[in-house]
């Protein structure tokens, strides 16, 4: 019984294993640099980067080496537009989840206590 326990066991971790997917790395800028110059087209490479799911953080003159660089002002458009989506998920999360008090993921969510929250103040209350 104990065997057949530990093959099931075992044929359940193994399987669930074999459908573990896969995250391909993300496209940095010499990436989307060398999709460029290798003659892709804007959509291409905006598919490319939805596939690999790429936010590349770029500041002004990021924008302006990738446009000096032959990088289609699309694909500019699309990865300034995804740059302005993960920061608004991000700011969206952090108010929801990760605000003390009241976030689920919060250190001291529970139980209320004194406001200003101590953990705030950074004291904490033994968390």
């Amino acid at each position: 019984m104990r065997e057949l326990c530990a093959s099931l066991a075992a044929a359940f971790l193994l399987g669930a294993c074999a459908a573990v997917e896969t995250r391909p790395a993300p496209l940095t800028q010499a990436d989307v640099i060398r999709l460029a110059k290798q003659g892709r087209g804007a959509q291409e490479i905006i598919a490319e980067l939805k596939r690999t799911h790429s936010v590349i953080l770029l500041s002004g003159s990021d924008i302006a080496r990738l446009h000096d660089a032959g990088v289609p002002a699309a694909v500019l458009d699309h990865l300034q537009q995804a740059q302005i989506e993960e920061i608004s998920w991000r700011s969206r999360s952090w108010y929801l989840y990760d605000h003390p008090p009241f976030g689920a993921w919060s250190r001291c969510a529970w139980p209320p206590g004194p406001w200003p929250h101590p953990t705030l103040r950074g004291i904490g209350r033994g968390c």
